[in-house]
């Protein structure tokens, strides 16, 4: 039986379950240690039982007092001191204690080569803290500074992309990523447009694969953002915003004015269960986080909390329908979307309105709810597969005539063609030229004021006079002005023609 101040019993330890061991030890450790000190530390055998016993459950410190006494005991007794240093270094280590453990280890290995003992395990330990810890840690630790820096970065939306400006980051829809043979970067739009105040506003719109990657890039941080909206929670429309949403908490914890940012988040009845974990997040200092509004189609939606769109963001928001399922609800419930803007249209008076269908077959008379708008962003997703049918989840390219024929009434429009699947690599500008051209009235001139020019990563429109940002020149030239140039399968450029 076991018996504390028996050394002969200690075997039986292993007998017993973890959580038996671990008590035993615990109850006993005060008669334990008395015994280990009137033994000769050459007598290894009774402090390994009591030593490994601790380390396996998980009693770090009452392992370190047994190595330190064994450690005491050899230098007193000019014994072995490396193997015990190296034993209560790996107690350190199990500690968190890097420091302390190096210090061991160093001993434990000055010990082993006075003796000629070459390939110790010390030897694998310090080359272990020395190669792979310390310089990861450092690593870990850059990389936080280089966080607290980009967080607390100035606000640098009006240098960057400046106001009332469109900014498509779409490329290839959600399954390309699943076969690509090149780049399969998508994440929405960027919208900044213009408050009551004068204030530019940063505004992410359905931010799907790889936003975060670009946002980064263009040299814009989490400062930059202060509206999300999102119109289904497929992954290729929401992918970005646990990683926004992460920022902000970091902005939160780390930012050198103690100063709570919210995130205002518009969203589908999908993306409200998919994220409903995230839309309640507070910051350390008890403020609110995140404020969600749920898009409901056939609401206009011109406050949240309170708080005016207009006069807070410079916009308001039409929700129309969307014929897409969502994942998180099994029903159609995504949304499409008339966003109202300040900006002051150059005809006709009135402002500038902007469509977004989101993802969404064509039903007849969906192109109505967007008659009103002078840009519309529009989702293809394929071509119809089979004869005689429509696509069911997507517009396809004869849901985006049918679509564009209702919205366009004879009217301006300039209409951007987004989120395409891989098989149209080389194809998009044919494609919508074909949906333009069978747009058009079969009588009369075709209208030189209505375009359908297909989106790339970096499609820069200056929404005040609807001029796109030239890729030569960076100049920004009219959209009646602008062709596109495939040569390169991968990526468009926008040229200027006469």
């Amino acid at each position: 039986m076991l018996d504390a101040k028996h050394i002969s019993t200690w075997i039986e330890l292993i007998k017993l379950e973890h959580d038996q061991q671990k008590n035993w030890v615990k109850t006993n450790f005060k008669d334990l240690i008395g015994v280990l000190q009137k033994l000769d530390s050459k007598d290894l055998e009774p402090w390994n039982i009591l030593g490994y016993t601790c380390i396996d459950n998980n009693l770090y410190t009452h392992a370190e007092r047994i190595y330190d006494e064994l450690l005491k005991k050899a230098q007193k007794e000019h014994g072995d001191i490396g193997l015990s240093a190296y034993l209560r270094g790996i107690t350190h280590f199990l500690q968190g204690r890097f420091q302390d453990a190096l210090t061991d280890f160093k001993i434990s290995r000055q010990h082993d080569l006075h003796i000629k003992k070459v390939n110790g395990p010390s030897s694998r330990a310090l080359a272990y803290m020395e190669e792979t810890l310390f310089p990861t840690r450092e690593i870990i630790k850059r990389n936080q500074a280089k966080l607290i820096k980009a967080i607390n970065s100035p606000r640098n939306i009006d240098q960057v992309i400046g106001p009332n400006m469109l900014r498509t980051i779409h490329k290839w829809n959600s399954s390309s990523p699943l076969y690509s043979q090149g780049i399969s970067q998508g994440g929405g739009y960027f919208l900044s447009l213009v408050n009551a105040q004068g204030k530019t506003i940063g505004i992410a719109i359905d931010p799907g694969y790889d936003f975060l990657n670009i946002f980064r890039d263009l040299g814009l941080t989490i400062a930059d953002l202060d509206v999300i909206i999102m119109t289904h929670d497929h992954d290729d429309h929401t992918e970005a915003v646990e990683g926004i949403l992460s920022l902000l908490a970091k902005y939160n914890d780390y930012n050198e004015q103690r100063k709570s940012k919210i995130l205002d988040v518009f969203g589908s009845a999908g993306t409200l269960l998919k994220f409903q974990g995230l839309l309640s997040a507070t910051d350390p200092y008890g403020n609110r986080e995140i404020n969600f509004k749920l898009l409901v189609p056939g609401s206009n939606v011109t406050e949240i909390e309170g708080q005016s769109l207009k006069e807070k963001y410079g916009f308001t928001l039409t929700v129309v329908p969307a014929f897409h399922k969502e994942m998180w609800t099994n029903q159609e419930s995504s949304v499409g979307l008339v966003i109202h803007t300040n900006i002051p249209k150059k005809s006709n008076g009135g402002y500038l309105n902007i469509g977004v269908t989101g993802d969404s077959r064509y039903e007849p008379g969906l192109g109505k709810y967007y008659k009103d708008v002078q840009v519309i962003l529009f989702n293809i997703g394929s071509v119809e597969k089979e004869e005689g049918k429509l696509l069911g989840q997507h517009l396809g390219m004869l849901g985006c005539i049918n679509l564009l024929k209702e919205a366009r009434l004879g009217k301006p429009l300039l209409a951007i063609l987004t989120e395409f699947g891989e098989e149209f690599s080389g194809k998009r500008d044919i494609i919508s030229k074909i949906i333009k051209n069978w747009a058009q009235p079969m009588a009369g001139a075709n209208s030189k004021q209505f375009r359908v020019i297909p989106a790339d990563m970096h499609l820069e429109i200056r929404l005040e006079d609807l001029n796109i940002r030239e890729s030569d020149t960076n100049v920004f030239l009219p959209y009646t002005m602008i062709q596109v140039d495939e040569t390169d399968e991968e990526v468009l450029k926008y040229r200027f023609t006469e």
